[in-house]
């Protein structure tokens, strides 16, 4: 079984239980979360996975929930959506481009979490599966951290609409570059994005 590095060990100790039975405010938004799609990186099935669940994180509060969607093409994924009762979808494009610096492609996940598990925040709102998603989404994301050469630039473009395909947030583009090896420069991408989609999705 994997170890955890000791500073997520030390954030998951401090991180409190669900609660059980809570009720959701009835006007909670509801964000319906795609697989991203994703390049430059090796292993895109385990970045992509991670990257949704540090979404579902960062989506996830007093006036906010979010769900996975399994659906792959477009028209199952708004038929699924609106199964689940969450008719608001977001869909995200993360694309990693190597600097030369030593730079080969984002490799497979590994094992050991680096400290980047400290920033992403573990809901403590709605069921433990999204409290797990959140633990395996740092690790991972920590990972890619640590193959991070400086001056790679991380950039990621996002949009949110209704299940019908109405615009609620309209596609936006952003983009960092490293600054040293081992920069974390994934997570701030995702929070950024999220601050904008939770904005976006709870406005009155």
């Amino acid at each position: 079984m994997p170890m955890l590095h000791p500073v997520a060990l030390a954030l998951l100790t401090l991180l409190p239980l669900p609660a059980k039975g809570a009720p959701r405010p009835p006007d909670t938004a509801c964000v319906a979360l795609l697989l991203p799609s994703v390049e430059g990186v090796e292993d895109v099935t385990a970045v992509a996975t991670s990257v949704r669940a540090v979404f579902e994180s960062y989506l996830t509060g007093p006036s906010i929930k979010s769900v996975m969607l399994d659906a792959k093409l477009a028209s199952q994924a708004t038929q699924e959506a609106r199964q689940k009762e969450c008719e608001t979808i977001l869909t995200v494009t993360v694309t990693r481009k190597a600097s030369g610096n030593g730079g080969s492609k984002v490799g497979t996940v590994a094992r050991v979490a680096g400290s980047t598990a400290a920033y992403v925040p573990l809901p403590n709102y709605g069921a433990a599966i999204a409290v797990g998603a959140a633990r395996s989404g740092a690790d991972a994301v920590a990972s890619v951290a640590s193959t991070t050469h400086a001056k790679d630039e991380m950039q990621m473009t996002y949009k949110v609409t209704t299940a019908d395909g109405a615009p609620i947030l309209a596609l936006k583009s952003e983009s960092v570059k490293a600054k040293s090896d081992g920069e974390d420069i994934l997570t701030p991408l995702i929070a950024r994005a999220s601050e904008a989609v939770a904005t976006a999705v709870t406005k009155k």
